[in-house]
């Protein structure tokens, strides 16, 4: 929700580059969750990533 919010913002300053490139990360974070078998569209996609980074390296 807060990527969506930023790329709101984003549109409403007369950025959007900023807008779409915000919108490819979200849809790359969501991509790289799902390929690892979580959930991508509920819950909170960043503290994913960083257990998905901490049990990579344990």
């Amino acid at each position: 929700m807060k990527i969506r919010l930023t790329m709101r913002t984003a549109l409403a300053l007369g950025l959007p580059a900023l807008a779409r490139g915000l919108g490819r990360l979200r849809r790359w974070q969501r991509d790289l969750l799902a390929r690892a078998g979580h959930e991508a569209g509920r819950g909170n996609v960043l503290t994913a990533a960083v257990l998905l980074l901490v049990h990579a390296l344990a």
